[in-house]
């Protein structure tokens, strides 16, 4: 049976195998695991709501009376990747599979919170997460959204269309499309409108500082372009001739315009992309190229519809975030 691939004990965090990465919108037992703190054993079973006067709660059995929707999607931990910076900055050591594709299903966030006053900037989701952080002390995880993503957010209750898993936020979690995972909170237990910027923790934590593309303390957000190699593997030994190349690339900013092949140094063309399932979906794509027996090198490089291409070198920034290099696969055939 495939596993996750375990990065830390604790608090757990595993990696989906970049086998399972070509696309192919993933169940709850493969979809990666992100914690900060150690996760609770599953989320209050109702929501306290305050959105500028008094608090109420909506209880999660009552959120199946909305409209439901399924959203394919991409889940990208910010620090995807971090490994492969030089030098490495401090934080959890992420390879490449801080990620997957999944579908995520319940009422969009607006259709259960109802109007929000126009005073009202940003919305704060709490977890049932707590920990101990410096310098505040005990804390629970908290983030914040503004207006310009509450449309596209969701109150998600299943993941790859089944009930979501202790591991992966249930009872309920937030799900933001197209914006990296560190804002989808889990085990949701309250959402608060604010008419301030929000300045928790973990909002002041996921900034970008030394990154040359972002001024310094620049909110982390959009997932940068990005595309992955499922198969071959690195290291896999393959036949030589035709060998099909799989994989997936996918953009917070929209479509996937092109992903360049490049074998050995030198370009093989451009590869196949199927269909994107919806707006934040991943796109995935394929590739046949011939090889000789020996050692090859094989990358494969995403153009997004905003004109963004995956660097051939890693972008440094202090916190390891956003780093969206080419991937290299080194793999033998004969």
């Amino acid at each position: 049976m495939e596993r996750l691939l375990v990065v830390t004990e604790n608090p757990p965090n595993a990696e989906t195998p970049l086998a399972r990465l070509d696309g192919t919108p993933l169940g709850n037992d493969l979809v990666y695991m992100r914690n900060n703190f150690t996760p609770p054993e599953r989320g209050p079973s109702a929501i306290e709501v305050d959105l500028g006067g008094e608090t109420n709660t909506i209880a999660v059995s009552d959120l199946g009376r909305f409209a439901q929707v399924d959203v394919d999607m991409v889940l990208e931990c910010a620090g995807n990747g971090r490994i492969y910076m030089d030098p490495t900055p401090e934080g959890t050591p992420w390879d490449l599979g801080g990620v997957s594709p999944v579908t995520a299903s319940g009422p969009r966030l607006l259709d259960v919170l109802g109007p929000i006053p126009p005073s009202m900037t940003e919305l704060v989701f709490t977890g049932a997460d707590t920990g101990v952080v410096e310098p505040e002390g005990a804390i629970s995880y908290q983030f914040s959204i503004g207006r310009e993503m509450w449309d596209r957010a969701i109150l998600a209750t299943r993941l790859g269309g089944v009930p979501l898993t202790p591991e992966h936020g249930a009872l309920v979690r937030l799900i933001v499309p197209g914006q990296y995972a560190m804002k989808s909170v889990k085990w949701l237990r309250s959402i608060s409108a604010v008419s301030q910027p929000f300045f928790g923790h973990f909002v002041n934590k996921y900034r970008y500082f030394g990154d040359a593309g972002y001024d310094d303390g620049a909110p982390v957000g959009e997932i940068r372009v990005r595309s992955l190699i499922a198969t071959p593997g690195s290291g896999e030994r393959v036949s030589t001739g035709l060998v099909t190349v799989l994989g997936s690339a996918w953009s917070g900013a929209g479509q996937i315009l092109k992903v360049e092949i490049v074998l050995d140094d030198r370009p093989a063309g451009d590869a196949d992309l199927a269909p994107r399932p919806g707006e934040y979906g991943a796109t995935p794509w394929r590739s046949d190229i011939e090889v000789g027996p020996g050692s090859h090198l094989l990358s494969a490089r995403a153009t997004d519809i905003a004109g963004n291409v995956q660097p051939d070198q890693s972008v440094w920034n202090r916190n390891g975030y956003g780093n969206n290099v080419v991937q290299v696969v080194g793999f033998e055939a004969g």
